[in-house]
């Protein structure tokens, strides 16, 4: 939308104040992803007379880089804000639902063997992760390919992305005579493999966090199914473009943000100790919409609601609005 490139010396962006966006209002969905230097460049695009509308949930994983954007505008007093209260995603009594708002409160979410938001108990992370593959082969089993997702709050160790995505492959769409195969620099390919886009590519219309299935392997070219897409539309990729593909059977919590899936399989074990965290938790969670398995520790459980010293960031915008407001 800001015609962002690199310019190898920092941020560019075509749209600012002196060609700015031609819109009478401009939605921002997922707002809580906004830093400091995006908002300020999307500030500066935003012709007057032209109003913005941020939508977002403060609660969930915040930017990659400084600041709480949203979550200060919203403190700040400043601003009129509107929250939204009817669930649409799950079922109001939902445990997942229920569950959240516990997470979101700091406490234990309240786990069933038998229904929508169970845990599993296994310390050894072999084992988790073979555990992981199990589910997710029975419940692909019976939903489909898009029935499930596993989310992980890391990409090392054997409950992180990359070991699971090589277990998944190897369980979900194995090396057989005549199907085909590639080496890509972010790893093997085959003909069925369940991959994302990584980045956006505007030429082909698909966007970082699109999920498809390759359906074709032609020499070094790939072409991908993305449901999203009209029916048996398929997007080729050259082989200088693979870079922009991964395997999706397992993807980051951060990756998973803003989207949605049937089921959720989500690891919590002690090597993920860095990154467990209660806005992390309570993402993971919320982007199912049928049913979430939790696999690993009690302890990491503990540490992931309990930890939340990640929503606290100091860049001082909601008094800096406040002193502005005063100048006025």
């Amino acid at each position: 939308m800001l015609e962002y490139t690199p310019n190898g010396e920092g941020y560019f962006f075509g749209r600012n104040e002196e060609n700015p966006l031609e819109a009478d209002a401009i939605i921002v969905d997922e707002a809580s992803m906004l830093d400091i230097t995006l908002a300020h460049n999307l500030l500066k695009a935003v012709s007057v007379g032209c109003r913005l509308i941020l939508v977002g949930d403060v609660d969930q994983l915040p930017s990659v880089g400084p600041g709480t954007v949203l979550k200060d505008i919203i403190r700040s007093k400043m601003m009129p804000v509107v929250r939204l209260n009817s669930i649409f995603r799950q079922a109001a009594l939902s445990p997942i639902v229920l569950n959240a708002h516990r997470i979101n409160k700091g406490l234990q979410p309240e786990c069933d063997k038998c229904n929508d938001f169970c845990f599993t108990e296994i310390n050894d992370e072999i084992e988790a992760a073979k555990y992981i593959v199990d589910n997710y082969v029975r419940i692909t089993a019976s939903e489909g390919w898009e029935g499930v997702q596993v989310l992980s709050p890391m990409h090392k160790n054997p409950c992180g992305v990359m070991n699971l995505n090589k277990l998944l492959q190897e369980r979900m769409n194995p090396a057989e005579p005549g199907k085909t195969e590639i080496m890509t620099p972010n790893g093997l390919l085959r003909t069925g493999d369940k991959v994302m886009q990584i980045r956006n590519n505007y030429e082909k219309d698909v966007f970082n966090g699109d999920i498809g299935r390759i359906d074709r392997i032609s020499g070094t070219n790939v072409s991908v199914l993305f449901p999203e897409r009209p029916e048996g539309e398929k997007v080729d990729y050259a082989q200088s473009e693979l870079d922009e593909l991964q395997l999706a059977y397992a993807m980051s919590v951060h990756k998973a943000q803003g989207s949605e899936y049937p089921s959720v399989i989500m690891p919590l074990v002690p090597s993920h100790f860095m990154l467990l965290q209660r806005n992390l938790f309570y993402t993971g969670v919320t982007r199912a919409k049928k049913s979430v398995i939790l696999v690993g520790s009690r302890a990491a459980v503990n540490t992931a609601v309990s930890k939340d010293d990640m929503r606290k960031r100091y860049s001082l915008l909601a008094e800096r609005m406040q002193e502005e407001s005063n100048l006025v």
